[in-house]
């Protein structure tokens, strides 16, 4: 192919380090024709894509626009999306085209999205041609979990009780299988007869000699229960589909649905697009891979790979993905498996920049046997030049507390120290010393608490990533289990912690007494009468009854119960007394559930005294801010859940923490800071140094949930009806002859499961060590919760044969679990909260007590108090009638309001009237999303790929024309083609005892010396930055009106100069007024002092 300019020659007009090498040379001028390349761990691919379109639109190849690259997650999008946009401005300004222009705007860049906003933006410009409404209800997660846990809880089906399964998990299987049957472009009916004929078959085998395993028979013909979960899922397609409802995963087989039926769709989008970039393609699932066969087959599709970090397993993603490539994209193919077709070119990136030598050994260590399997070639990563050469590190030892301590010990040490390179005594811009980062990678959260409380011990800062790290925060796991007791009669784990916790430190002798009861109280009814056996009967068949003994139930009883009840004498007299008032607290609770969701939550909090506990302790080094997260995460339910319950929320908080410990995250590195997230979280992003802990055998690699069983469990697709068949264990049940011949066949499978989750553990510890830039400790422990020792990991093992790892312990010191007291005696239970501490603070507390006159002598004292509180109390309710009390949670934007019209706004307090939306609100909300898309970033991780793309309020008319002219103004704006720091970053600016809420549009790096697509996720920050609040209404109208809008201003400059660390004159702010085109940045703002000033002026008037 003809080429005006080389890779190297683009590289050094725009001024680049380094050329590009050989390898990344020969992709970036591949032939335009389809190609796969083979990028390893940190090997610079996104860096290779952004100079591919580069290379083709210097050369006349293709133009911006006629660009699409896709890629799995926001965080990638936006990163490739700045990367591209960035080096087009730079080629354009380079002189290097001469005569020829490169324009770059809104309308002449590529289109770089995640595939499932791809997917749903074809769905939604195409529904009709199918039927369907393209401005129907897209379904985030919160809403499917509600109205499929609605048709579960509202479902006659008998045989669901047969199952033993809560509703939470029956919902969850509806949800996994309907997901299952849309990815997989499967039809439930098929799904239906399949395993109907899988149960008629096998339980017309006969018995074959030597037949002596029935209870394993029996658990496959229980595989019929699947039954009624396909009949709920086939329930909820029809609601969807009647009601106009949609999901993402549906938007993708709709999509491709459209696209078969329709070639015009296909050829549309072939024309648009000339050259398609499909990024991390090992992460598709299979109607994705299906969709962009039938609409790019055949045309320039270039995708990048590394089947060796496919770990997404779980959602459908497949490593053989990569293997498949070549046979559908194929030039002259029919986008079909076995179809004929050009050859397509193959590349490899294998040099990694980001990971040192030894770090670098090990990963390739652990990849062997999964190279050694076959399928696409994978080339041994190779060091860069300049790649550090620190060994890998290893500690195991005896139990789990110890493997803790010296994981503390060594991040402490690391977190302390600058980056490896950087010169002793670096400093930041502010003069500050640079940090280097560090991450803390789990399997699984399950010994998460006992790290956390090590790293904290050491004083050590951390930041737990995702919701799954919240939930393990302790007053949250109290609050949830409070919600879970209150909601659920079954809820007896939840409550069990709570009264062995702090609050009530009941003892293990009451609490077996609280389960007899409970086993007293299960046959009985509400005059506890024993149960008639019709009415028992009846119970076993009830679906609601999941738990045939309820402690919450029993709690109720002991609260109510008459002292001389019989079933009260295994009870002691203190475990009495603290049952009874833990069963007050849980019965005014559960009174209070008519109120809204966030009004119970506080209520909680504040029965248990979750906030003056965290006030109070000086150990929570988070202080507030687990609270605050827990509320952030049940408004976005409330914003998603079109019919929110305290139920809803609890079930979809479960299934939303399984989720997001499996997804990737966005967040960046913070330096100086570990931060603590699970190996499938880290995916994508890279620290200095990095601590994989609890290499066990039985951890990691670990068994999976369901054991060998494969597809062979409720609720879950067979292997025979997914699109990736080819790839995973085959269960030859048709073959078998006889029952014991079945059985033979099922333990061959089971062996063909457990080799491919094998696979699977094996990709995710690569993944896991090859996040570490320098420094990389594997560690692991012989004793933690079980009864007995848990070997090395044999992955450990492997590193230790290769001598990459100093030798391990061949065995434990201790033959039993050694995990106790100092004493030698079992730990005392449940633990008492102050420690050796509780003398001295009894004693305090009595002094206090004695030090009230009030509590001296006669008791008809604090009678007369308790009555000049109520008096004082009906006092300054009368003198407050007038007045209205201000919101905990204040928008910025209506800072002002508070300002300037302090009577409206008490008015507005004072009787809540509902506000219309007006046409202007609606354009600005859709301008504002139609930003966020176009960048590609977002402050916080979504659980649902693609909501950014998202634009589900339809404009029409006037409004749709209007949106138009934004977008064409803003395209040639001074922002347009800038990177920015940030996009709708949500602060949380604590303001003279109020929650100031700052939702920032976008931050840009003014600091000449920080490029911002080159620099961020370094670790280093801009010495200054400018804030900038689009605005799509008119320009201020006069002095005051301008003066009052930038208090706005005012405060977004605090809040970001306090959460970024910067000093306040190092943050500047600007207003963008779109429709005007007009830039209104003020020479000076309010300063914090002078905030607090007007805002005390305000509120006591109010």
């Amino acid at each position: 192919m003809s080429a005006r300019f080389t890779a190297v020659e683009i590289a050094r007009a725009l001024g680049q380090k380094h050329d590009p090498t050989p390898e990344q040379q020969a992709i970036i001028e591949a032939p335009v024709a389809p190609a796969l390349v083979v990028a390893g761990a940190g090997s610079g691919k996104t860096e290779t894509m952004a100079a591919r379109v580069l290379w083709l639109v210097a050369n006349g190849h293709v133009a911006p626009e006629q660009v699409l690259g896709l890629t799995f997650t926001r965080k990638a999008a936006g990163e490739l999306a700045a990367r591209i946009r960035e080096r087009l401005v730079q080629l354009a300004g380079s002189g290097l085209l001469g005569s020829s222009t490169v324009v770059v705007d809104a309308f002449t860049q590529p289109t770089v999205a995640t595939y499932n906003a791809f997917a749903s933006s074809l769905y939604r410009d195409h529904a009709v041609l199918i039927g369907r409404d393209p401005d129907g209800v897209v379904l985030r997660e919160a809403s499917a979990w509600q109205l499929a846990r609605e048709l579960v809880t509202t479902a006659k089906d008998a045989r669901l009780a047969d199952l033993d399964l809560s509703a939470d998990r029956i919902t969850a299987a509806v949800l996994a299988l309907t997901h299952a049957v849309s990815e997989h472009g499967a039809d439930i009916a098929d799904v239906r007869a399949y395993i109907e004929r899988f149960v008629a078959h096998i339980a017309e085998l006969p018995l074959g000699d030597r037949y002596e395993r029935k209870a394993e028979f029996d658990k496959l013909m229980a595989l019929g229960a699947t039954l009624p979960i396909v009949d709920l899922v086939e329930r909820l397609q029809q609601v969807k589909q009647r009601d106009g409802y949609v999901e993402f995963s549906d938007q993708v087989s709709l999509a491709l649905a459209i696209v078969r039926r329709h070639a015009g769709v296909a050829a549309q989008l072939r024309d648009r697009y000339r050259v398609v970039l499909l990024d991390e393609y090992q992460d598709t699932n299979v109607a994705q891979t299906w969709l962009l066969a039938e609409l790019f087959g055949g045309t320039p599709v270039m995708a990048v790979g590394d089947p060796h970090q496919s770990i997404y397993g779980w959602r459908g993603a497949s490593a053989s993905n990569l293997d498949d490539f070549a046979h559908r994209f194929r030039a002259g193919g029919a986008n079909e498996i076995d179809a004929p077709g050009e050859p397509v070119g193959r590349y490899s990136l294998s040099t990694s920049w980001r990971n040192g030598t030894q770090v670098l050994a090990a990963a390739n260590l652990l990849v062997q046997p999964l190279s050694a399997r076959g399928g696409v070639a994978v080339e041994t990563l190779r060091p860069s030049p300049v790649a550090s050469e620190h060994p890998v590190e290893t500690v195991f030892a005896e139990t789990v507390h110890d493997e803790a301590q010296a994981v503390a010990a060594w991040l402490a040490a690391r977190v302390a120290e600058p980056p490896p390179g950087a010169p002793a005594g670096a400093t930041d811009a502010d003069g500050r010393p640079l940090r280097a980062s560090a991450a803390l990678l789990m399997r699984s959260r399950t010994t998460q608490p006992v790290f956390l409380a090590a790293l904290r011990e050491a004083n050590v800062p951390v930041h737990v990533l995702g919701i799954g790290g919240l939930l393990e925060q302790p007053e949250i796991a109290d609050l949830v289990s409070a919600l879970a007791v209150i909601d659920d009669p079954a809820a007896s784990t939840e409550l069990v912690r709570l009264l062995a916790g702090p609050r009530w430190r009941i003892g293990v002798a009451d609490l077996h007494a609280l389960s007899r009861i409970a086993s007293w109280l299960r046959d009985r009814d509400l005059a506890q009468q024993p149960f008639s056996d019709e009415v028992k009967e009846r119970l076993r068949a009830s679906v609601a009854r999941t738990d045939g003994v309820s402690l919450v139930d029993a709690l109720d009883f002991v609260g109510t119960a008459p002292d001389e009840h019989g079933q009260l004498r295994g009870l002691t007299p203190v475990g009495l007394e603290r049952l009874r008032d833990a069963a007050r607290l849980f019965a005014a609770l559960r009174s209070r559930t008519a109120l809204d969701l966030p009004d119970l939550v506080v209520a909680v909090e504040h029965d248990l005294l979750l906030d003056i506990e965290v006030a109070a302790n000086p150990a929570r080094a988070l202080g507030d801010a687990p609270r605050e997260a827990f509320h952030e995460a049940l408004d976005g339910y409330l914003a998603l859940a079109d019919h929110a319950t305290l139920g809803g929320f609890l079930g979809w908080l479960r299934e939303a923490e399984w989720r997001d410990n499996l997804s990737p995250r966005s967040e960046d590195p913070e330096p100086g800071t570990v931060q603590v997230l699970t190996i499938h979280g880290a995916k994508g992003l890279e620290w200095d140094h990095v601590v994989v802990p609890r290499l066990v055998d039985g951890e990691l690699p670990g068994t999976p949930r369901e054991g060998s069983t494969g597809w062979l469990r409720v609720g879950v697709l067979p292997y025979e009806l997914r699109g990736d068949r080819a790839e995973l264990p085959t269960f030859a049940w048709r073959a078998a002859e006889t029952r014991k011949e079945l059985l033979e066949r099922r333990a061959a499978f089971a062996d063909e499961v457990s080799e491919h989750h094998e696979r699977e553990e094996r990709r995710l510890a690569y993944v896991a060590v090859t996040r570490a830039r320098h420094r990389l400790l594997l560690t692991g422990s012989f004793w933690a919760g079980q009864a007995k020792p848990r070997d090395p990991s044999p992955y450990l093992r492997a590193l230790e044969g290769a001598g990459l790892i100093e030798p391990l312990p061949e065995h434990p010191q201790n033959e039993q679990n050694p995990i106790v007291d100092d004493s030698g005696d079992e730990p005392w239970w449940p633990v008492d909260p102050f420690g050796a501490r509780r003398e001295r603070v009894v004693e305090a507390a009595a002094r206090v007590r004695a030090s009230d006159p009030a509590d001296r002598g006669d008791d008809r004292r604090g009678w007369h108090r308790e009555i000049d509180l109520l008096l004082a109390e009906r006092a300054e309710r009368l003198a407050s009638a007038g007045r209205v009390t201000v919101p905990l949670r204040v928008p910025a934007s209506s800072f002002k309001d508070f300002i300037t019209a302090p009577a409206e706004v008490a008015e507005r307090l004072r009787r809540p009237m509902p506000q219309r939306p007006f046409r202007a609100t609606r354009l600005g909300t859709v301008f504002h999303r139609w930003v966020e898309q176009r960048y590609g970033l977002g402050a916080m991780p979504d659980l649902v790929d693609g909501l950014a793309a998202e634009l589900d309020v339809p404009l029409e008319g006037d409004s749709a024309e209007a949106l138009a002219a934004l977008q064409e103004t803003f395209a040639r704006s001074p922002w347009a083609a800038q990177a920015p720091l940030e996009v709708e970053r949500e602060l949380h600016l604590p303001f003279e005892g109020r929650i100031l809420v700052c939702k920032i549009d976008a931050v840009y790096a003014t600091d000449p010396a920080f490029d911002t697509v080159r620099d961020r996720g370094s670790g280093r920050r801009p010495r200054t930055v400018e804030i900038v609040d689009w605005k799509t209404g008119k320009a201020p109208r006069d002095d005051a009106d301008r003066a009052a809008k930038e208090l706005q201003l005012a405060l977004y400059r605090l809040a970001y100069a306090r959460w970024s660390g910067l000093p306040l004159d190092a943050v500047t702010a600007a207003f963008y007024f779109v429709a005007d085109d007009a830039v209104l940045r003020p020479a000076s703002l309010p300063d914090e002092a002078e905030l607090r000033r007007r805002w005390r002026a305000a509120v006591g008037s109010v």
